[in-house]
């Protein structure tokens, strides 16, 4: 709730606003309900002492009345006492309080007097209060405005429904004529009713996707739109420009798709607006703000730290963040002369649990500059072969086909139980049904988690494509021109993030560094590699491996037969195969046990 000051010895109005839908904050429902409201607050000698929004819910389920929304908040206060001193509650008219009939108009009026609260509508200029000679009077009007918004509601949902679901079985039916002028922001109706696009806008569509799915974040993105003066889509929100909220609803919108749902989220499986995102970059898209959501990584801090999302500490798993050091210093000597210190600013990794004592002792200082470099140099230095094979998904998949499989098998067995049900009746069948049918519940919870980190996994670029794009972007990392730098340093962090899946800083200072499940590498706190996975003296056992992969990697004597060693005639190092993706999967157990990762190192 928007808060603002109150004066002394006026009555604090608290003005309420709401619509049923999200999309009316584009039209005009907001401003009619606010700008006469504040006028008519000013009139009666009162302060507004905030404003309480209700987007997008409906007051004909009473949903603005339920947990969540800012008017059940408001009447939890009221009922604890918390305007018994006075205060005034604006609306438009009673049916934004309510259209649940008289009897819930009627008793919420009551009880918010009781509470203190006075409630004035606009539309009929009334102040309904306790202490008013015309109270009942004016409450029974409530009453009946009330009773109007009900059977308004009523009337209006019935010849509303029936009205598009006539529209609704044109889009199935196959139309390319468009059902309503409501239409995304990018597109037009003309009087034939087909759709037009606007070449301009759908451009600046483009323009979000191609920089979002290139790593910009959304305040990047926003700045951008802002610095050159893009007319936002709505048209009257030019003075406040682009925002969070408006990048965010196309990233989202799978209208750019072509597709339509309807006003209760059913999808219509048709192309109905003219297609201006292809599937593939929407889907990755959408890969991007899953994998930021997981994360939760702010990108105005990732022009300082690649890192970012990424470094955690190896003892408390905590997050190792960025600090700076150094700088300018002054010094006045006994002689009053002022000397001025230059001492170069230091980038440092440090552990935030360790930092803020909150239960970890790792109170090393990494220089960041040094791990940075280093790890840059052995990325680069790596040669991945181009291929379509991803260990990742395919160990997604092989996990989806396991729980399909489950699901399928506990069918059979259901079947089959009530089909000897039929026959014989068994309380004890009937008890095992039930728990199956509980059991594929839970599978079926699973395999949609399973379905999304494969969206993720399968939208993101190849490791191939990502080295490439460091390798593009290498120069432009340290670049004196902050715009290049900050926007090659976010779209570094963006590739990091899907090259790297861990780095763990040890108080002695080693970094272990896990790459796509493949490579691992550990640094001394000076940037020199002290290990990595073709060390000869590691012989790690295969038992915790799949069987598959236990018989391919038993067939190699060494693990050093695999060619991913440096070696001169390679140029940069050998290749991560197929083949050394099983060996390593069979493997993995470096960064789950320091004492073994130590000791293959040696």
């Amino acid at each position: 709730m928007k808060q603002e000051r109150i004066l002394p010895g006026s009555k604090p109005a608290y003005l309420y606003i709401r619509y049923s839908t999200p999309q009316q904050a584009d039209g005009s429902s907001y401003e009619r309900q606010t700008n006469p409201a504040r006028k008519f607050i000013e009139e009666q000698g009162w302060t507004l002492a905030g404003e309480l929004l209700d987007a997008g819910k409906s007051g004909f389920h009473g949903t603005n009345r339920k947990e969540g929304g800012a008017l059940y908040e408001f009447e939890e206060k009221a009922k604890a006492g918390h305007f018994l001193n006075g205060a005034v509650l604006v609306v438009e008219n009673i049916d934004r309080l309510t259209r649940q009939g008289a009897r819930a108009a009627l008793r919420l009026i009551w009880e918010l007097n009781d509470w203190g609260v006075d409630v004035a509508t606009l539309d009929d200029q009334r102040i309904y209060r306790l202490d008013d000679a015309n109270d009942l009077a004016n409450t029974v009007t409530g009453s009946l405005n009330g009773d109007r918004g009900k059977s308004e509601s009523d009337r209006k949902r019935t010849y509303a429904l029936s009205s598009w679901e006539a529209k609704y079985a044109a889009i199935e039916a196959g139309t390319t004529k468009a059902i309503t002028k409501m239409v995304p922001a990018w597109l037009t109706v003309n009087r034939r009713k087909e759709f037009i696009v606007n070449e301009r806008r759908k451009l600046v569509v483009r323009e979000i996707f191609d920089w979002y799915n290139a790593g910009d974040g959304l305040h990047t993105i926003i700045r951008r739109l802002n610095d050159r003066k893009e007319p936002t889509f709505s048209g009257r929100d030019n003075a406040k420009g682009w925002s969070k909220s408006a990048v965010n609803h196309i990233l989202s919108n799978r209208s750019v798709l072509g597709e339509f749902y309807t006003q209760n989220g059913k999808h219509i499986p048709t192309l109905y607006y003219p297609q201006i995102i292809d599937p593939e970059t929407f889907k990755l898209a959408e890969a991007i703000r899953l994998t930021k959501t997981r994360i939760g990584v702010s990108s105005k801090y990732i022009g300082n730290n690649l890192f970012a999302g990424i470094a955690r500490c190896e003892h408390c798993e905590g997050v190792m963040g960025f600090i700076r050091t150094g700088g300018n210093s002054t010094y006045v000597n006994k002689a009053g002369e002022k000397i001025v210190y230059d001492n170069p600013v230091k980038p440092y990794l440090i552990c935030d649990n360790a930092r803020r004592k909150n239960g970890c002792d790792n109170k090393l200082h990494l220089r960041y500059d040094t791990l940075e470099s280093a790890v840059i140099e052995r990325l680069l230095w790596a040669t991945i072969q181009e291929t379509t094979f991803d260990p990742k998904a395919e160990a997604l998949k092989a996990d989806m086909s396991a729980v399909e499989h489950r699901i399928e098998m506990n069918n059979m067995t259901i079947a089959n139980i009530w089909e000897s049900m039929e026959k014989v009746s068994s309380k004890s069948g009937a008890e095992r049904a039930a728990k199956l049918e509980a059991d594929n519940e839970g599978l079926l919870v699973e395999l949609d988690i399973l379905k999304k980190r494969l969206l993720v996994q399968t939208a993101q670029p190849s490791a191939f494509d990502d080295l490439e794009e460091l390798r593009s972007l290498n120069a432009a990392l340290n670049s004196e021109d902050r715009d290049t730098r900050v926007e090659a340093r976010v779209r570094a962090n963006a590739a990091f993030r899907r090259l790297i899946d861990s780095l763990t800083v040890s108080r002695d200072g080693s970094v272990a560094l896990l790459v796509m499940d493949v490579a691992v590498w550990e640094f001394d706190r000076m940037g020199k590699v002290i290990g990595g996975q073709a060390s000869r003296e590691r012989k790690q056992p295969l038992a915790c491996a799949p069987t598959s992969l236990q018989s391919r990697a038993s067939s190699n004597s060494s693990i050093d037969q695999l060619d991913i060693r440096p070696t001169s005639q390679k140029g940069r190092t050998g290749i991560f195969d197929r083949q050394a993706v099983d060996i390593y999967v069979a493997t993995n157990t470096l960064l789950h046990s320091r004492e073994i990762s130590r000791r293959g190192f040696a």
